[in-house]
């Protein structure tokens, strides 16, 4: 008897709560049942899904035919390397290799920079360049105007669907005056409000799964050897998600507001013009103000000037090379070159090498210090913008920021070193008393492939907690601003 009365009150506690969530699923249910029968909310559904499946079609072709070519391009780069003629080594270090940028399955999804960077590096001797070839440069200008990629969708086009679906929701209560018939049947303003959100959402949610499940599978057919992690589709998928519930809560906060759906649409589209366009390009010239790149000029200027007092290798005289030969002499315990057992002008052009790289990794590492600084600022316009928070990360999620390119710049940096001291050292070691001394295939197969090692995600997650950070608090505090204001609804 008393477990039945505490079962009793039990479920008496519960019903309250019971009966609110069944009134805000009726609601809901009605608001989607209208949506489909609407014949303009419908075109705009069925368009939108045509165009996120043309998108991911389009975009699994892209990324198939530049991984193919990829392969083919790294295999025939290596193998040009090793199928060279006999040569000095040194000549050989010259005429360097090719190492080609890799892509990643999420850039399937967010393409970033890639199209305007280049997918090329030339390693060669005594000088780091920037890799080159870009996709951009390949197209037509109208190319610049950008393409239909998912991204694209995502970021743009999606909340503005779920503006033209959303923004007469309290409006239109307003207008035909059924907003008092709720109210006396007993429909609270915040029942209702997250009724109507709740709708919007479930719209929503289906074309973020269908994107999102459609990019998933597609990337597991395509047979690439890099495997995405869990962790990486989750953040992907979960910054996105929270980007659009953003715009949901902003959808129900302006319109509870607004007195007309006029009124409603033109506000929520400036919202969207502020958040996509304006704030985004304002922050661009903002940072390139504020950080100013150096000029390219000025760049290679300012490495000449460091370089000029230095190891270049093929300077012998100056006090950079006479230190050094010192340094060696003593190693050795010899009093001039010619008593050393190996080839000094070999140990000359491997050290003149690492001189170098420091010098082109210092003047590098100062573009990344300057980009740094202007990524802050973009941080800073993110509190105004939530679409820079998810650009931000989406890119460097999928590897198509500037941080990735620069990643792998440094670690083909890091090779053309180790490149170039196995060829100076193979000239140390064997050309001592040769004349006109050479090397062939035997040389060329033994320096091993550029193996790049992708950024780990957790890395990437770690360096871009900001960035979450202030996507959670767009989410958080716009819902609370649109459960607020719909309570504050005036019913004449």
């Amino acid at each position: 008897m008393q477990y039945d009365c505490i079962c009793s009150s039990s479920f008496k506690k519960a019903l309250p709560r019971f009966n609110k969530g069944l009134m805000i699923g009726h609601i809901a249910k009605h608001e989607l049942r209208r949506h489909v029968r609407n014949g303009r909310v419908r075109t705009l559904l069925y368009v939108t899904i045509v165009m996120l499946v043309a998108s991911l079609i389009l975009s699994f072709r892209d990324y198939r035919v530049a991984n193919d070519q990829y392969m083919a391009n790294l295999s025939a780069a290596r193998a040009n390397w090793e199928s060279q003629s006999e040569k000095d080594p040194h000549d050989a270090a010259h005429d360097g290799t090719y190492v080609i940028k890799p892509i990643y399955p999420l850039a399937m999804i967010d393409k970033g920079i890639n199209q305007f960077s280049g997918q090329v590096v030339h390693l060669g001797a005594h000088e780091r360049k920037q890799s080159t070839l870009n996709e951009a440069k390949d197209n037509s200008g109208m190319f610049r105007f950008g393409e239909l990629t998912p991204g694209f969708i995502l970021t743009y086009l999606v909340p503005l669907l779920l503006i033209f679906l959303g923004y007469n929701t309290f409006t239109e209560e307003k207008e035909k005056q059924t907003i008092r018939l709720l109210l006396v049947q007993g429909v609270s303003l915040s029942k209702l409000a997250v009724g109507k959100w709740l709708a919007l959402f479930l719209q929503m949610i289906v074309l973020w799964i269908l994107l999102f499940a459609g990019a998933f599978i597609i990337s597991q057919s395509v047979g690439s050897s890099i495997l995405v992690s869990v962790s990486e589709w989750l953040a992907l998928g979960g910054i996105y998600l929270f980007y659009f519930v953003i715009f949901i809560n902003l959808i129900v906060w302006v319109s509870a507001k607004a007195s007309t759906s006029g009124v409603s649409l033109t506000t929520l589209l400036t919202i969207w013009i502020i958040i996509t366009l304006i704030i985004p390009k304002v922050s661009t010239n903002l940072a390139g103000w504020s950080h100013p790149f150096p000029t390219l000029q000025t760049f290679r200027d300012n490495i000449n000037e460091d370089q000029a007092n230095g190891l270049n290798g093929h300077n012998f005289w100056n006090e950079a090379a006479q230190d050094f030969k010192q340094k060696v002499l003593d190693q050795y315990g010899v009093e001039t070159v010619e008593d050393l057992p190996i080839a000094y002008g070999g140990l000359l052009l491997a050290e003149g090498e690492k001189y170098e790289s420091e010098i082109y990794t210092k003047h590098f590492d100062l573009l990344q210090s300057q980009y740094e600084k202007q990524r802050t600022i973009y941080r800073w316009c993110g509190i105004l913008s939530p679409m820079l928070s998810v650009k931000f990360f989406s890119m460097a999620i999928a590897r198509t920021d500037y941080g990735f390119l620069w990643h792998f710049e440094d670690e083909a940096e890091k090779y053309r070193v180790a490149f170039n001291t196995t060829l100076n050292m193979n000239i140390a070691e064997n050309a001592k008393g040769v004349d006109q001394y050479t090397a062939g295939r035997e040389l060329w197969s033994t320096i091993p492939r550029f193996d790049y090692a992708w950024q780990p995600s957790q890395s990437i997650l770690n360096n871009h907690l900001v960035e979450f950070a202030s996507i959670f608090l767009w989410a958080g505090l716009s819902f609370l601003l649109a459960i607020f204001f719909s309570r504050k609804i005036k019913v004449i």
